[in-house]
């Protein structure tokens, strides 16, 4: 048994996140985490938003590190609650992750096991890196709406995708099966649009398909959709697929796994920090898996937007320190 961290934590448990493992394992996960030692205060998310309730809460309380246990979504609303204290960056807040999601693409580019000892174990090497936040803005009913990213976001077919991933979750369904099924099912649904795009000033008008918008290299359970994606380097890494057929999508299944796809002449890939995305038809989005809505949207990096946990610096730009 190793000595305690000398750090009191902040724990947020999804219960409903991976098929409702977070709920089965509570136990299992809270008693690892005595068992380490770690000092922490507890807090139970309940409902869709609710980690973003519990985070906010707690950043204004004092609170400054964070572990959570849970996907992608709960990730991503943990982030959304820290940054909506912070909106320009919360160096001083620290997010580390117990993933008992279905996809758990974050975690694959940090290093971090999907594994509860070693993903604790993880934890308390101590290892920190700054990582960059995207922030999304779109218009809503007359107002602005915000939401913060700290994977990818995905615009087109990949928020369908999302969509239809998510109403399968909360009927119960989870495996790597299920974004294969809705990348099937969801094609049939969705017809490609005329696109305008502005990269860092930059302007071009493409007919899209998708497009994947990357701090992280990985989404849809494993797909490496932004496989030049560095999430310290203070740009994103973008992947637009122009209008491709049924048999191209086929085609360029494995690649989506190990990145090859980028040499399908249909794909493009650009980085940038500001991103502007607009379409006559309005364009659905999301963001580590959350649903957006339809909209023209704004994406914008914050460089070293909060401090995360993770386990090497193998897709890292600068070495790992610790805290």
């Amino acid at each position: 048994m190793s000595t305690p961290l000398h750090h009191k934590w902040f724990v947020i448990l999804n219960p409903h996140a991976g098929a409702r493992r977070g709920e089965k394992d509570k136990e299992k996960i809270l008693n690892l985490l005595k068992r380490y030692n770690f000092d922490f205060e507890y807090a139970e998310s309940n409902y869709r938003g609710h980690t973003i309730e519990l985070a906010r809460d707690a950043v204004k309380s004092g609170q400054k590190r964070f572990i959570i246990i849970g996907g992608d979504g709960s990730l991503n609303e943990a982030l959304n609650g820290i940054m909506s204290v912070n909106v320009k960056g919360a160096h001083d807040v620290s997010l580390a992750m117990i993933p008992v999601g279905t996809g758990n693409d974050w975690i694959r580019t940090f290093d971090i096991p999907n594994d509860y000892k070693k993903s604790i174990e993880v934890i308390r090497q101590d290892n920190l890196v700054l990582q960059d936040v995207g922030m999304v803005t779109w218009g809503k009913n007359g107002s602005t709406e915000t939401r913060f990213f700290a994977n990818m976001a995905g615009f087109g077919y990949d928020a369908v995708v999302a969509d239809k991933v998510n109403s399968m979750k909360d009927k119960g369904w989870s495996g790597k099966w299920l974004y294969l099924w809705s990348l099937a099912f969801s094609y049939l649904k969705y017809k490609t649009c005329m696109m305008r795009f502005e990269v860092d000033g930059q302007r071009f008008n493409e007919t899209i398909f998708t497009v994947s918008i990357g701090i992280g290299k990985f989404n849809g359970g494993g797909m490496m959709q932004a496989p030049d994606a560095v999430p310290d380097n203070g740009e994103f890494n973008m992947t637009l697929i122009r209008k491709i057929g049924v048999w191209g999508i086929l085609k360029n299944l494995r690649g989506l796994y190990n990145g090859s796809f980028l040499k399908d002449p249909h794909v493009l890939t650009t980085c940038g920090r500001e991103v502007r995305i607009e379409s006559r038809r309005m364009i659905p989005g999301e963001v580590d898996g959350e649903q957006l809505g339809e909209s023209n949207f704004t994406i914008s990096l914050i460089p070293k937007g909060i401090s995360v946990y993770c386990g090497s610096d193998k897709y890292l730009k600068q070495k790992l320190k610790s805290h």
